[in-house]
């Protein structure tokens, strides 16, 4: 392909293409995920003010969070249509132009975020002791998300190409020298160790995150651009980098939509009208039942970031049979997968729930999660899976429809559950069963229904050719 280590997924076994993919990337998620823990757990130190502050952050940042998400399910899908089509030419030039739309879109949140931080953060709440610390860790992240969300698409770009192995190796990366930073950038006396640090507290969090992501911006750069070569550093025009960038955004933004609902679903699932009303004990249990289950499936989101390129190649080669077989192997993967961690979790509940929450009635709500809802995690799987499948293909409709369709699933049966019980069974047996419903849904209408061939936008309006002269005077 464009350079030496992508891969052409239009040959060889399909879920050994996405074995490949989902192996490294799920090291890579759980190197970003321990990055989380290892934060607060720094943050923690220097305080609750600061630590209330940095976790009132994380909304803010996830939902900018979603738009770089969103411009990389854009990416891959338009990446690894031309891929399939074996047009290399075309791989780098819309390689090159989502790298560049990604730049400045960023850029622009990044600005209005500086200069609007202090506002949007009490509108959602922030405390007066909160909100000096508010202001000084968002200020310095925004003012660098355009060095964390680069490394993040040009990774979707080498993913789009089948290469699945440098992604993950600079998200681990980036995680263990965040991981490193943190403390010499936050202390001025790392505890513990008792060297001198440089003491700027939670924005010294927030420089740590951006150094290390900018960090693995300069290699993931260096290795698209020297290595595979995917970095075109000429000018086609205007027009043509236009057209990219709305097929990168036909796919994008409503990807980055679909992002929103599993998480929308869950605040109101966990708010009064659910697990709110039967107390604390009952939240807590749902939400270390929750934390742990999304360590044990790992693996499922990392098929959801990898499918797309799989379908993405072969339907742009135009081999549908081989997407069906994405389709199909990847939702075996969801069910065999799920059932594994619901065994590992029901089997080791006891001393799991006992190390996590202090309460017996806590602690029985998260051994009730674990049997009913991780039991039936194979079919969140299958629709984060399917709806990242489509998005491959160029059809971002259908991805909306999966994920929009499970969460209103979700929140229906889990506040009738909560009526028609009247305790946390009812919460947690309407998430199970929303999860039952939404995947063999999903599945059924993926495998039988739904058309396995890639879609792209309105073809580019060229300039006719001007007439040959030659043949002009013949005539």
């Amino acid at each position: 392909m464009a350079g030496r280590s992508s891969r052409d997924m239009t040959e060889g076994p399909v879920f050994g293409h996405i074995l490949r993919m989902v192996i490294p990337m799920s090291f890579g998620i759980v190197a970003m995920m321990l990055t989380g823990i290892v934060d607060a757990y720094w943050v923690g130190m220097l305080g609750t003010p600061q630590q209330a502050a940095v976790q009132m952050s994380f909304p803010v940042s996830m939902l900018v969070m979603s738009v770089a998400i969103g411009l990389g399910a854009g990416a891959v899908s338009a990446v690894s249509r031309a891929a399939g089509k074996k047009d290399f030419s075309q791989v780098r030039r819309i390689a090159t132009d989502a790298l560049t739309l990604a730049i400045l879109m960023v850029g622009a949140v990044s600005i209005l975020g500086i200069l609007f931080v202090e506002p949007m953060f009490r509108l959602i709440g922030a405390t007066e002791t909160m909100m000096p610390h508010v202001t000084d860790y968002m200020t310095t992240w925004f003012a660098g998300i355009v060095l964390i969300v680069g490394p993040m698409v040009a990774s979707n770009v080498l993913r789009a190409i089948g290469n699945a192995t440098v992604p993950a190796m600079m998200m681990v990366l980036a995680a263990v020298v965040n991981m490193i930073l943190d403390p010499f950038f936050i202390f001025a006396e790392i505890p513990f160790i008792g060297l001198t640090g440089l003491g700027w507290g939670v924005s010294g969090a927030a420089l740590a995150t951006v150094a290390a992501n900018a960090f693995t911006f300069l290699l993931v750069g260096w290795y698209l651009a020297f290595r595979e070569k995917l970095i075109d550093f000429s000018w086609p025009g205007f027009g043509e980098v236009w057209h990219h960038w709305g097929e990168i955004a036909r796919v994008g933004i409503p990807a980055c939509i679909s992002n929103t609902f599993n998480p929308l679903s869950l605040v109101i699932v966990m708010g009064g009208l659910g697990m709110a009303q039967f107390g604390d004990p009952a939240v807590a249990g749902v939400g270390v039942g929750g934390r742990l289950e999304a360590f044990g499936i790992v693996p499922l989101f990392a098929l959801s970031a990898s499918i797309g390129a799989v379908t993405g190649q072969n339907g742009g080669a135009e081999i549908t049979e081989r997407v069906r077989r994405a389709f199909l192997t990847s939702f075996a993967f969801c069910l065999a997968w799920g059932l594994g961690v619901a065994l590992v979790l029901n089997v080791f509940s006891g001393p799991l729930a006992a190390a996590f929450l202090p309460s017996e009635a806590g602690q029985d709500v998260a051994r009730l999660y674990w049997l009913l809802v991780t039991l039936t995690v194979a079919g969140y799987g299958i629709t984060i899976a399917a709806s990242a499948g489509f998005n491959g293909l160029g059809r971002p409709a259908y991805g909306v429809a999966i994920t929009s369709s499970r969460a209103v699933m979700v929140v229906i049966f889990a506040i009738a559950g909560a009526w028609i019980a009247g305790g946390p069974i009812g919460v947690i047996a309407g998430m199970a069963l929303a999860n039952i419903v939404s995947g063999l849904g999903t599945a059924a209408y993926a495998l039988t229904r739904a058309p396995m061939t890639a879609k792209g936008g309105k073809a580019r309006r060229t300039a006719a050719a001007p007439a040959d002269p030659v043949s002009a005077a013949s005539e």
